[in-house]
């Protein structure tokens, strides 16, 4: 009996510990192993209205972010059907997995984001920011496939 509540315990306690507040509210599987993967950035919200062109190449829909679980990502837009840009960047978790930090450049631009985690799961990432402006973003990506 002492056995189960104590793994009940320990269970609770690690799927508590990377709630975030639109989901999963328990998973069994490491924020590091759910970020992992072939993302597609879906949708971009600029201060509540969402949004389908902007100057930021990073944040326009159908960008390409692909997290290893080394910490490296890789940022990849299309313009006019072409690869226009494709960089290595750096990413990591902080405040108890709730925060997701990026570092890249993309052309000229770079971009460097600490964004709290609304939700992540195998299928689905948003996150939000504010930028050096006082603009208010949203971005939610869909996984497309899964990285060994």
């Amino acid at each position: 009996m002492k056995r189960i509540i104590i793994l009940l315990a320990l269970a609770v306690l690690c799927c508590t510990a990377c709630r975030y507040k639109e989901g999963p509210g328990i998973s069994f599987v490491a924020p590091e192993y759910r970020m992992m993967g072939n993302w597609n950035l879906e949708k971009v919200f600029l201060n509540g209205e969402q949004i389908t062109e902007t100057e930021y190449i990073a944040n326009v829909p159908n960008t390409y972010y692909i997290f290893e679980l080394d910490g490296i990502v890789d940022v990849v837009y299309f313009y006019n059907n072409a690869v226009q840009s494709a960089v290595y960047g750096r990413w990591h978790f902080q405040n108890n997995c709730k925060e997701l930090v990026m570092d890249f450049q993309l052309k000229t631009q770079k971009y460097y984001y600490e964004a709290t985690i609304k939700k992540l799961t195998k299928k689905e990432l948003f996150y939000e920011y504010d930028d050096d402006f006082g603009n208010h973003w949203r971005l939610e990506l869909a996984c497309l496939s899964r990285v060994n």
